[in-house]
């Protein structure tokens, strides 16, 4: 992500985004979809959420990515590639956690599950499951922000801010 330097909100959210405890499976890949339309966001300077839904959609490496589920699955190896010393799971060195490996197999339903959501020829479908994922990313990270903001003791409260730099149900 090129311009997030110079987004202080936008560093903020990633970092928020990184330590954050407690997210449940398929909060993590609908993340990854946030993070590429985030990505894109700035690259085109901010267009409303219908002009990047779109142009995500009628990207050239849509398939690649989403469809295929290449993200997805460059997430669940990243995952992989940090085994616990005793076997139990997976360290996530960001927020502190452990996926043991039923949430490892629920990522993979989760991923296959969101690839046929994907996989459509109908441009409004894809569309639409591209929001949906997004919106339900929107609203666990607002419960979670608002949590957060209220409770001073908590150590996730760094960089907290009351909202994410693409408004999703505000937008359609």
């Amino acid at each position: 992500m090129k311009n997030i330097q110079k987004n202080i909100e936008v560093r903020r959210f990633l970092e928020w985004s990184k330590i954050v405890r407690g997210k449940p499976i398929q909060i993590r890949l609908y993340e990854l979809i946030y993070l590429e339309l985030l990505e894109l966001w700035l690259q085109l300077n901010k267009p409303p959420l219908r002009i990047l839904i779109y142009e995500t959609i009628n990207s050239d490496d849509f398939d690649e990515k989403f469809i295929k589920g290449k993200i997805f699955q460059e997430y669940i190896d990243e995952i992989l590639e940090t085994p616990c010393e005793d076997k139990s799971g997976y360290y996530n060195p960001d927020s502190r956690e452990i996926l043991n490996k039923v949430n490892i197999k629920e990522l993979y339903d989760v991923k296959y599950l969101m690839k046929s959501e994907l996989n459509t020829v109908i441009m409004i479908d894809r569309y639409n499951a591209i929001y949906t994922f997004c919106r339900l990313y929107e609203e666990w990270c607002l419960k979670k922000k608002s949590e957060q903001i209220e409770d001073v003791t908590k150590k996730e409260r760094f960089d907290v801010t009351k909202g994410l730099p693409i408004k999703i149900s505000s937008q359609r």
